[in-house]
């Protein structure tokens, strides 16, 4: 495996450099000189950075805001691209940097956690605490993928898995704390700042860092060689390791404590390094450096520029524009060809009578539904209902009862489509950015006016589901659909989509406090129609899904098997689509955006020993909305008076399966 790009030779690599830094750098001091401009005239620059007026309300504005902000914006920009850097060298994995391996994710909870529960006078500094969290969740990830020997698809799984599961726990004591715009900007990368104290807070970190790399010069660059290499010349392998990640762990920390998650600084300023013909890993970690800052000032100072009274997160803007880059920076990247079970995973399971788990499956329903309709606490307590009373409340129980097994059994459906189409055993719409993708088309039809009734909403969900697909698909078609390359792709989609609702969810606009609670996968506001609309979606799709059996059966085994046995990849694919698209935009209206149950239902039914096409599609979808109704019963019981949505509950409980589920693939 090797982290290196394909780059061609270039007889000038320090101009080729600069190529890539100087005009970042001129337009990040063009929009400076622009928006400082703004407050104070020209011949006041001097007065306000060194010695501001306290009468003059600009120079101290200067002074306390615009000034700190561009100096963390290039401080935060080298750290985090100096991470990203180091993660990739000592990991040998392109795509690792703070993001991807779930440090600022753990971060970010910790953080999070600390602001609201705790006070400030306690000895657990908002420091300390995302220094905990990222360095923990850090340790998660390399524990998970340690068995599979940090193989790169491995990391980048569980650090997303990860990453995205520490976000539903923020955004589960976010949704009950309250404050949802400010703590969505913060959350989103903000570097909007009052005064010089964060930038005085991460100084002596990144100072004591950079004395600690330069005195690791040589067993950096001894960790260019392959692991028997190094162990030859007498460099304690292991250590080494350990102390570059714990520097690189400390750094995000500290950064993600002081301007909150940002992302892809840490791949896209390592990657625009290595192409620019910057070979050893001194010039990579300077060049690396060189470019995260200008790119993160430039960023910066645009969404300072184009800002109105509501701020545009910087992380999110970042977002928004690195996704694109890296999904331009993938097919020139030399990546490995990563082994995986994908397209023979179905063949490895044993088979099990289908009659005997329908039964039991069913049985499981039954007795969850009963007890979702007739259970419940009150304000005195446990209640048991019955006779009229249970008819009364079943007008507004059973709706949501309908509505959860049917977005569950559907999101269960999806994801196994999806798995057999790609011929990844790992794809679900939730990695792959397509629940991401059909939350943002709600929104986006909100926004543009058309309302949020249920059909309105499901159209948007359905358009946003397809086109995310079908780009996704079109974006790996000459990889092949290479699993390891559709994560990647997918890892991109998913951090452009979230960039997007971060955006829009920073606006202030009313309409979007509801919709946190719907992207939390909310069944609160279920009516009798939404669930009938549900139903009616999910049981359109079993009946279609049956004459494309064959096609299911025979895409995992390849492009050119599926073409040999006379399929039509492009009528096939296209008619799939359809159908993904539609059960992902229709589930996510009521699971939300992020449950597992779309990677870990079909996972689940071949572990029962369901194998079969048709076979795996049923007990997917009972398997997916059997987890929902228990998921949306408890959510009622668990926090009363307070409800958690049913998706934040299935994903709390989904986060783990999947990473269990990581564990037990075979090397």
């Amino acid at each position: 495996m090797s982290n290196r790009v394909a780059i061609s030779k270039n007889p000038r690599p320090a101009m080729r450099a600069l190529s890539v830094v100087l005009p970042l750098a001129i337009a990040a001091a063009v929009l400076s000189l622009y928006n400082l401009s703004h407050l104070l005239p020209p011949n006041e620059w001097s007065s306000a950075l060194f010695s501001p007026s306290e009468a003059d309300i600009g120079q101290l504005v200067a002074h306390e805001t615009f000034f700190p902000r561009v100096v963390l914006s290039l401080m935060a920009g080298a750290g985090l691209a100096v991470v990203g850097a180091l993660l990739q060298h000592v990991l040998r994995n392109p795509l690792a940097d703070a993001a991807t391996l779930g440090i600022t994710g753990g971060a970010y909870v910790a953080v999070v956690a600390t602001t609201f529960w705790l006070p400030a006078t306690t000895l657990l500094s908002t420091e300390t605490a995302a220094l905990v969290g990222g360095g923990g969740a850090a340790l998660l990830v390399i524990a998970l993928a340690w068995r599979r020997r940090l193989e790169p698809l491995s990391v980048i799984l569980a650090g997303l898995v990860i990453g995205l599961y520490a976000s539903t726990l923020a955004s589960t004591m976010i949704l009950f704390h309250g404050g949802v715009r400010n703590v969505f900007i913060w959350g989103a990368g903000s570097l909007n700042i009052q005064g010089w104290f964060r930038v005085a807070s991460i100084t002596p970190w990144l100072a004591v860092a950079a004395v600690l790399l330069a005195l690791l010069r040589r067993p950096l660059v001894l960790l260019s060689l392959n692991d028997e290499g190094v162990k030859s010349l007498g460099l304690p392998l292991p250590f080494v390791r350990v102390l570059i990640l714990a520097i690189a762990i400390v750094i995000a920390s500290e950064i993600v404590s002081a301007v909150g998650p940002i992302s892809f600084v840490g791949l896209i300023a390592p990657a625009l390094a290595r192409l620019s013909d910057a070979r050893t890993v001194g010039r990579q970690l300077l060049l690396s450096a060189m470019t995260g800052a200008a790119l993160l000032w430039a960023v910066d100072q645009l969404v300072q520029s184009i800002s109105t009274a509501r701020e545009i997160p910087t992380g999110a803007a970042v977002a928004l524009i690195g996704s694109p880059i890296l999904l331009v920076l993938l097919p020139k990247m030399r990546l490995a060809a990563w082994t995986t079970e994908a397209r023979s995973a179905c063949s490895l399971e044993r088979r099990q009578r289908f009659g005997i788990f329908f039964i039991a499956i069913v049985c499981l329903i039954l007795v969850v539904s009963w007890l979702s309709l007739s259970l419940g606490i009150g304000l005195e307590g446990w209640h048991w209902s019955g006779g009229r009373e249970l008819v009364d409340l079943s007008y507004w129980r059973a709706p949501r009862l309908v509505a959860a097994f049917c977005g569950g059994a559907s999101i269960a459906l999806s994801g196994t489509v999806m798995q057999r189409v790609t011929g990844n055993a790992m794809a679900s719409p939730e990695i792959l950015g397509v629940s991401t993708g059909a939350a943002l088309g709600v929104i986006v039809m909100l926004l543009c006016g058309f309302g949020l009734d249920r059909v309105t909403q499901t159209g948007g969900a359905f358009l946003g589901a397809f086109l995310t697909m079908a780009t996704l698909l079109f974006l790996s078609r000459r990889s092949s659909f290479s699993p390891d390359r559709m994560i990647y792709v997918g890892i991109a989609l998913t951090t452009l989509f979230s960039g997007l609702v971060s955006v829009l969810m920073g606006t202030g606009d009313p309409r979007m406090a509801i919709l946190f609670r719907w992207l939390s996968g909310s069944t609160w506001l279920v009516q009798p129609m939404d669930a009938v609309l549900a139903a009616g979606i999910l049981v359109i799709s079993m009946l279609v899904l049956p004459f494309m059996l064959r096609w299911l059966d025979i895409l995992p085994l390849g492009a050119a098997a599926a073409r040999q046995l006379g399929i039509d990849l492009g009528k096939s694919r296209f008619c799939l689509l359809l159908v993904i698209a539609l059960l992902a935009g229709a589930s996510t209206l009521i699971v939300g955006p992020m449950s597992f149950i779309g990677v870990m239902a079909p996972h689940a039914a071949r572990m029962l020993g369901q194998v079969r096409t048709g076979a795996q599609l049923t007990a997917s979808a009972l398997i997916g909305g059997a987890v929902m109704i228990i998921a949306d019963w408890l959510g009622r019981l668990v926090l009363f008076p307070d409800q958690m949505p049913a998706g934040l509950l299935a994903a709390l409980i989904g986060g783990p399966y999947f990473l269990w589920l990581m564990q037990r693939r075979p090397t």
